[in-house]
């Protein structure tokens, strides 16, 4: 086998590896997005049956994913970007009894996740 041969076995395994990669990326995605929507799912049964019985959770706490939401919707109204202090006081201006301090920890989630990306002066921008 001369190096040629070699060398384009090499390449073709990089390739086979890199789709493969992005095989197991794109199922992991969907498997959240599945695991999210479950979720949201119990989270309004779960609110159904506490108005069913008559129980009140006034502890200000947002549903699962609203925060997500609310952080998405603020970049939205600013393509510019915004760090996650500036994220944080919009949404409280308009939702003023909502315990926020998973904004930072969100943010990063949802840059992770590749919907929003992080600028050098650490502004968040929609993806």
């Amino acid at each position: 086998m001369n190096l040629d041969e070699k060398l384009r076995r090499i390449n073709e395994e990089k390739e086979r590896l890199a789709a493969e990669e992005a095989a197991v990326r794109a199922e992991a995605a969907a498997e959240i997005e599945r695991i999210d929507a479950e979720i949201a799912s119990l989270e309004e049964r779960k609110s159904q049956l506490e108005a069913f019985l008559g129980i009140d959770d006034g502890s200000g706490r947002a549903g699962h994913g609203q925060v997500m939401q609310l952080c998405l919707r603020a970049l939205a109204e600013y393509p510019g970007g915004l760090n996650s202090s500036q994220i944080k006081d919009l949404i409280a201006a308009d939702n003023p009894s909502m315990k926020l301090s998973s904004v930072p920890a969100t943010l990063s989630r949802l840059a992770s996740q590749g919907k929003v990306r992080r600028d050098e002066q650490g502004r968040y921008l929609l993806a």
